[in-house]
């Protein structure tokens, strides 16, 4: 229970962007954290995976917590982070999403289930792929793993030898989807006892438009969109060059994708958590598409909506667990503009140089409202990191500006004082 002056929170899976919000003055004077399942961040090695067992972790945590006060349990990262939260919540009595509902809206295919049945005219055609069966769907379709993240392994296939193409996995890719994946095909057999395995793809009818993502949260049954945030690509792929917000789409189109949101969510019966959908919006069709359903809140967009609604996601993630009535605050001041830019590039390279903490500090004083994520280390390949198909991530600078114009000027500035050295 709440002490006399602060919350208590157990954060599981801690990544960078939650340790950076746990940091603030404002959230360390009303919360008290406490972490666990810091092993299971980042990269995970076989190793590791191999040893975990999700019952034993459950039954240490709750053994160490039950005594201790926790009033709310917290993870944002996709996997395991947000679906080990949810079962630890279970177990403790907490408020959260329940276990069930993020396994299987974690699980493509059982997603689009869920979207079929409440949203049909927003579902696109999709079907689960089997070895030596062929699709259905006509070419070219979109293939992508039933369980995936960061649109790993997600590509447009044209014909049947690029298909077999997509989704051929290495022996190290097999080995390595089988061990890390293990505990959630163990916990989704709980609820669908013939599941789909996670490792195998799905196929869906290709989408095209304006990409989004609309960010909410639900709270005793009651859905709430708290903004739609722009996906800019890098010209001519489909790998994404920032995240910008608010969204530059008719309001009239903004309000038909938060009806969509709001009725798919409450719908499932999600409860306690904040969550983001990605879709499309075509305007020559004048359709809006489902692209998937992340059953968590977007811990990369928490500080955009800090700056443009004065509060964070997170804050209201915080809330969600802790039984707070929230109120999300309409935007304060419309010509306000916040981005999350990935820097990539699109050749692999060995990494010779990132910026120094020195470097970073000093941009800071010029931008203070700026976040900075290193995704690579020295002596590196770029390749060596988790990524999607085509380009390397090496970096994520979160910016807020009083106008679109001057956020892409000063993300251009910091961009080109960050000193990344590599060498292909």
């Amino acid at each position: 229970m709440q002490t006399a002056s602060k919350w208590r929170i157990l954060v599981v899976c801690p990544t960078e962007w939650e340790r950076a919000a746990m940091a603030s003055g404002d959230l360390q004077s009303r919360y008290d954290f406490a972490l666990c399942g810091e092993e299971l961040c980042d990269r995970v090695g076989l190793w590791t995976a191999l040893r975990f067992s999700v019952p034993r972790f459950l039954d240490q945590v709750t053994a160490q917590q039950r005594d201790r006060g926790i009033d709310g349990v917290l993870g944002t990262g996709d996997y395991p982070g947000c679906l080990l939260s949810a079962l630890l919540a279970e177990r403790l009595g907490l408020r959260g999403p329940r276990a069930r509902d993020i396994t299987l809206l974690s699980h493509k295919y059982y997603s689009r289930l869920f979207q079929q049945r409440f949203v049909p005219e927003a579902t696109p055609r999709f079907e689960a792929l089997y070895p030596r069966i062929a699709p259905t769907l006509d070419y070219p379709f979109f293939v992508k793993p039933m369980k995936g993240t960061m649109s790993l392994r997600a590509q447009m296939v044209h014909s049947p030898a690029q298909l077999e193409q997509a989704v051929a996995l290495s022996l190290g890719e097999r080995l390595g989807g089988f061990v890390l994946l293990r505990p959630f095909e163990a916990l989704l057999r709980t609820y669908v006892p013939d599941a789909i395995p996670a490792r195998r793809f799905i196929a869906e009818a290709p989408l095209r438009g304006h990409q989004v993502t609309v960010d909410g949260f639900v709270q005793s049954g009651r859905a709430t969109v708290m903004g739609i945030v722009d996906s800019i690509m890098y010209p001519g792929t489909i790998s994404f060059r920032r995240f910008e917000y608010p969204s530059t789409l008719p309001a009239v189109v903004q309000a038909r994708m938060s009806e969509l949101a709001t009725r798919l969510m409450e719908g499932i019966g999600f409860d306690h958590s904040c969550f983001n959908i990605e879709m499309f919006y075509d305007p020559t069709a004048d359709t809006i598409s489902i692209i998937e359903i992340n059953p968590r809140m977007s811990y990369q967009f928490s500080d955009l909506f800090a700056y443009v609604n004065g509060m964070s996601s997170f804050s209201v993630q915080l809330a969600l667990i802790t039984g707070t009535p929230v109120s999300w605050p309409d935007i304060q001041a419309p010509e306000r503009a916040a981005a999350s830019f990935v820097l990539r590039r699109f050749r692999d390279a060995r990494v010779r140089a990132v910026p120094t903490q020195q470097r970073l500090d000093e941009l800071a004083q010029t931008f203070p409202e700026m976040q900075v994520k290193i995704l690579c280390r020295v002596g590196q390949r770029l390749s060596a990191q988790t990524q999607d198909v085509g380009s390397y991530r090496y970096c994520i600078v979160n910016l807020g500006a009083p106008s679109r114009g001057e956020l892409l000027a000063r993300f251009e500035r910091i961009e080109q004082s960050l000193p990344f050295v590599f060498e292909e």
